[in-house]
């Protein structure tokens, strides 16, 4: 248990960078771009790529390669395990040049099926008509120009302030006018707009939005190969410098992507989101060379064996062990593709929504997801290799599994329910310190405030799946994911279309949908392990978790009595304000939460402090 400890600790404070390094990178866009639709078509660009990196990568390949690498690693030794490296990564550079080049390809209809169809706003007024911010139009009808722009036709007698040749509307918002029906038009911006008026857009993005995905489809390649180094690393029992190359991606993309973006358009306007996309591919390979030097001290040394034979009618593995890496991977790559194709839906979902929606989404989830990573993604790591090394010892190695898990949720829970409390009570307030600034106004982090506070009610159950989810692999049963996934994700797409399309909700329940299915899928993966292992060693876990639990619940009325009595008008003060009250307010709570843990007895805190007392 102590080792599990102090390896989860290295692997989360390697995590910890990663994702600070990401909220940088995160501030930097906000920061430049505001939540606004150019922002939202760079966001959706890279939602493409990134979801299939999530897919093939940092999901099942890595999970697969790791499981089977080290029971090969166990069984045949070092250089067995390299040369299982070297086939599985010359068979998945071949498979991802081919899904590359189609995704370059492609890029456009992704867009055109994602995207709302708008058609630009044509308005016809009288001479001399004022110009107002707000006016009433008629709806005349549609038409098509000759290059094949759809315009929509309005009367008005007033001009409306800030419409351009380029400003333009969803057809959707349309579709239910009869010809000559009167609405209110506006180009205010959203915490701006009277009631009942309908926003116009600056322009349509989904041009730019292609343009940015044929950019950024091959950094899919270049994660994929980092996500292999990571595995084999993993193996070995190192844990720190994989996830510190994701802080190099995160540094990289900001650095290239600011000098870039300055040459293109140095007022940062839409255009210079090219920059950026350049810079992504610049921070995959940046992933793959911090890794490269510590693999080859270990003893690899690349070389192309694409570990296939012709028998004939077909190809196949020259080993079982590659197989196996791809066998165990289908099913995992089935269960993250309905996942991230949840995500993608709810993005395609938002882009109904008003604008800034997404980046909205984008920012409250980079948050929601560090203590993620930071609790659960560390120990499911460090969980991993060892689970499948005990399942070779036979005997009972179903009551060690068992105990082990039950040890690591317990260890996992003891830092992800303050978390999900913070993001909870405080959403708004740790919104405003890291995004407000720049473009990113004080409306735009209560709205995202709102969205992370809905997203922190699935926080404890989310980190919990990234413990579990490992351990299929190493038992070898990883068809449970996807069918569990696949239910998910059909309870997840019937809570978008009900929010959105008929009670016309905002992002925030988006959010929360995706609260409820990550609890209905923890709760799926804790009960069918439970069942593989013949018990989940629920007299070492409910103890732990239910002192947990009586420490979270002192710290939530300490955090509701400091945001109720302390943070009134919080995003309103200037930002060292802002920033120095929530960090001593967030050591207090902290502080708080420490002696509560320590009054319950909590197993974990308890060992941890024996630990420093004797050093």
């Amino acid at each position: 248990m102590a080792s599990m400890q102090k390896k989860s600790l290295i692997a989360t404070a390697a995590i910890f960078c990663c994702r600070f390094t990401g909220l940088l990178r995160e501030i930097v866009y906000t920061s430049l771009f505001g939540a606004t639709g150019a922002l939202d078509a760079f966001l959706t660009a890279f939602r493409v790529p990134n979801m299939l990196r999530d897919m093939f990568a940092e999901g099942a390949l890595s999970q697969s390669f790791t499981s089977t690498m080290s029971k090969v690693e166990k069984q045949q030794g070092a250089e067995a395990a390299w040369g299982l490296a070297h086939r599985v990564s010359s068979q998945l550079v071949s498979l991802m040049i081919c899904i590359v080049s189609i995704g370059i390809l492609l890029a456009g209809t992704f867009m055109q099926q994602l995207y709302p169809e708008r058609a630009r706003v044509v308005l016809e007024t009288p001479w001399g008509a004022p110009t107002m911010v707000c006016a009433d139009a008629a709806f005349r009808g549609f038409r098509t120009t000759i290059d094949g722009t759809k315009e929509v036709l309005f009367t008005s007698n007033e001009k409306i302030q800030g419409l351009t040749e380029e400003s333009c509307i969803r057809v959707s918002v349309l579709e239910k006018l009869e010809h000559g029906q009167s609405i209110t038009l506006t180009t205010a911006a959203a915490g701006e707009a009277p009631a009942g008026a309908t926003r116009l857009e600056a322009r349509s993005f989904m041009g730019l939005a292609a343009d940015l995905c044929r950019i950024i489809w091959p950094f899919i390649l270049l994660a994929s190969l980092s996500a292999l180094c990571m595995g084999a690393l993993n193996v070995f029992g190192i844990f720190g410098l994989p996830n510190l190359a994701s802080a190099a991606f995160n540094l990289t993309t900001v650095a290239v992507g600011a000098v870039l973006g300055w040459l293109i358009d140095p007022a940062f306007g839409p255009e210079a989101l090219y920059g950026f996309a350049v810079a992504v591919v610049c921070g995959g390979a940046a992933q793959v060379l911090v890794q490269y030097p510590k693999l080859r001290s270990l003893g690899f040394r690349p070389r192309w064996d694409i570990g296939l034979k012709w028998n004939g009618r077909w190809f196949s593995f020259t080993d079982d062990a590659t197989r196996r890496v791809w066998l165990l991977m289908l099913p995992g790559v089935i269960a993250a593709g309905i996942t991230q194709t949840n995500i993608f839906i709810n993005t395609a979902f938002a882009l109904y929504l008003k604008p800034g929606s997404v980046t909205a989404l984008s920012s409250a989830f980079h948050l929601w997801q560090l203590p993620v990573a930071l609790f659960g993604v560390a120990v499911g790591m460090v969980v991993l290799p060892t689970v499948s090394r005990m399942t070779l010892t036979g005997g009972n190695a179903g009551a060690e599994i068992s105990e082990h898990l039950a040890k690591a949720l317990r260890f996992m829970c003891l830092f992800a329910v303050p978390s999900a409390i913070f993001l909870s009570f405080w959403g708004e307030e740790i919104v405003s310190v890291f995004y407000q600034r720049g473009r990113f106004d004080a409306s735009a982090a209560h709205f995202t405030g709102d969205v992370l506070a809905a997203y922190s009610l699935g926080l404890l159950a989310y980190a919990g799946m990234k413990v579990l989810q490992p351990v299929f692999l190493a038992l070898e049963k990883p068809w449970a994911p996807a069918g569990l996934a696949l239910v998910a994700f059909c309870i997840s797409v019937g809570c978008n279309y009900t929010f959105v399309h008929v009670f016309h909700l905002q992002a925030t329940y988006l959010a929360l949908t995706t609260s409820i299915v990550t609890t209905l899928n923890f709760l799926f993966y804790f009960l069918y392990i439970r069942h593989l292992l013949g018990g989940m060693a629920c007299h070492i876990l409910l103890p732990g978790v239910l002192r947990i639990f009586g420490a979270g619940a002192v710290l939530a009325t300490c955090c509701w009595a400091v945001g109720f009595f302390c943070f009134g008008d919080f995003t309103s003060w200037g930002f060292f304000a802002r920033f120095g009250s929530l960090a001593v307010a967030g050591v207090l709570a902290s502080a708080v939460y420490g002696c509560a843990c320590l009054l319950f007895r909590v197993p974990e805190l308890q060992m941890i402090t024996v630990r420093l007392r004797r050093r």
